[in-house]
């Protein structure tokens, strides 16, 4: 009776933890950044506490699950991260959307940034990602900002770039119609609810999987 009781405290325990982990995950990404951005955090602080902990935290969380065989359990980590990445990057457009100031700037230059990231998985085969990012050189009225980095090119040299930028300073600029605060939110939402889901249905799966796998006990002559 004992073992019978341990054994589902442990399994409601591990659900627990496997419900837990993706909202926690993205709940201190999000606190993190909302200090960056609205308090005195600075940026080292953003990037360990808001970015690597939470997914450093994740991955020991997918680590404890894959060792004990509840798949289920380690995918919820994929949505998690994702989630956490997510309610991260939406404080900044928040931020933007509260604060920002809109101006016009004259595009002085364009440069092209290329970065290739290889990786082997168990098989030893190799992947290769290619990123490309273009660095936008800026001429802005006093107090706008001079460079702007973005995931494609917005304009180019010669032409007009509405800008929304940040006068304290502590969120990165972006184009005017590239400030998406509530649909970064959504997503984050919706990334995180997947990931609990997952995490209750594996912890569900493991408890039952185990209680099938154990001996029962004889019952009688």
């Amino acid at each position: 009776m004992a073992g019978w009781q341990g054994g589902w405290a442990r399994g409601l325990w591990r659900t627990a933890a496997a419900s837990a982990a993706p909202p926690l995950a993205a709940a201190l990404a999000f606190e993190v950044a909302w200090e960056s951005a609205y308090g005195s955090l600075a940026t080292w602080g953003f990037l360990l506490g808001g970015l690597l902990l939470p997914l450093v935290l994740l991955g020991w969380h997918a680590a404890l699950a894959t060792r004990r065989g509840a798949s289920l359990i380690a995918l919820s980590a994929l949505p998690a991260g994702l989630g956490a990445i997510l309610a991260l990057a939406s404080v900044g457009h928040s931020a933007l959307e509260d604060r920002g100031v809109e101006i016009s700037c004259i595009v002085l230059k364009v440069t092209e940034h290329t970065e290739t990231e290889s990786s082997t998985d168990a098989q030893g085969h190799w992947t290769s990602t290619t990123r490309t990012s273009y660095d936008h050189r800026l001429d802005c009225p006093p107090g706008g900002p001079e460079h702007m980095d973005s995931p494609s090119r917005l304009a180019k040299q010669g032409e007009s770039l509405a800008v929304v930028h940040d006068p304290q300073g502590k969120v990165s600029p972006r184009a005017a119609g590239d400030v998406h605060g509530w649909g970064l939110r959504t997503a984050a939402e919706v990334a995180i609810g997947a990931a609990v889901l997952l995490g209750l249905a594996g912890g569900i799966r493991e408890a039952y999987e185990k209680r099938r796998r154990r001996p029962r006990l004889p019952t009688g002559p």
